[in-house]
Formats: structure tokens, sequence, C-alpha cells
């Protein structure tokens, strides 16, 4: 479609959820303006069109627990009251914990532990890994994402594919 041919849609809530091929809805800004809650209402009525929909958390100060009072893990977790709505936080704290407790124990493993703690942007790499295995999979109609404040954000999206 070239630019002459494209028409813009009106922005409203039911011109996004009528849009079939839309696969990833990223929910961004600064912090306290509002994406857990406009992520999560976004997630609800996307439930209603979808076969199955995702809403990952990516900021560290996970809220979507709170929003749908139910924790949630790094796992997709389904929301209780839907049976196509699935919630899950990133934690790259965790991940990196997971990553060095497999390792073998030891002097190595202290040394592991400080380096990988220590490396700029570990944690939004982890978080990255974390999307990347699910994205591949697309088992869900829709995956959005509940980003975290925007700084963090590029950083996260700034990373290779």
């Amino acid at each position: 479609m070239s630019d002459d041919e494209f028409q813009a849609l009106t922005p409203t809530l039911q011109n996004v959820l009528d849009q079939k091929s839309l696969q990833w809805v990223f929910v961004g800004g600064k912090g306290g303006v509002g994406k857990t809650t406009t992520s999560s209402s976004l997630a609800v009525q996307m439930a209603s069109v979808r076969k199955s929909v995702l809403l990952i958390s990516t900021d560290p100060a996970h809220n979507l627990s709170d929003a749908f009072g139910q924790k949630f893990s790094k796992d997709p977790t389904l929301v209780q009251g839907f049976s196509n709505l699935y919630c899950m936080e990133i934690d790259p704290t965790s991940s990196i914990q997971e990553m060095i407790e497999s390792q073998e124990s030891g002097a190595m493993n202290s040394i592991m532990q400080d380096l990988a703690f220590a490396i700029p942007g570990v944690d939004e790499a982890m978080g990255f890994a974390e999307v990347m295995k699910l994205v591949k999979s697309m088992e869900y109609s829709v995956i959005i994402f509940d980003t975290a404040p925007t700084g963090h954000t590029l950083r996260f999206l700034s990373f290779p594919t």
C-alpha cells in the first residue's frame, strides 16, 4: 500500500478492537501517566473480541498484580474471571538470579553473580529474552505491553532481534 492509498483511521477504541491484523500493542509514556490502567483496560476489551490475549508488564514496578487483584509471575497466568486473558510480569532480577543458581556453586558462582548485576542494561536484556521466547511461539492473537517508563523502554527496544 503506497502513502497515497493510506487512509488514517479515526483514533477510537473501536478501531483498535476491529484491527484483526494487530498483533502487538505497546502502551508507553512517562511514569505516572496511566500506562498500567490503559494497558489493563485495553487487554480486557481485546479479550472480548480476540481468541487469546497476553498482557506483559516490562515495568520493574509491577502493577498488573494490583490492577487485577491477583499475583502474576514471569510465566503467563490466566486472569481470574477470563478464559482467554493472560498476564505476566517480567522480573529481570529473578531471571538473572535463576541463571546464576543453575550454574555450579563455588567461587565462580559468586563472581558471576557480582558480574551479572554490574553489567549496565542487563535487566533490560533479560526482560527482552523473556519476551522474545513468547513472541517466537506467538500462541496469542495479540500481545499488549505495559511498558516501563520511557527511558527503560527505549533501552529495552534498542536490543537487537
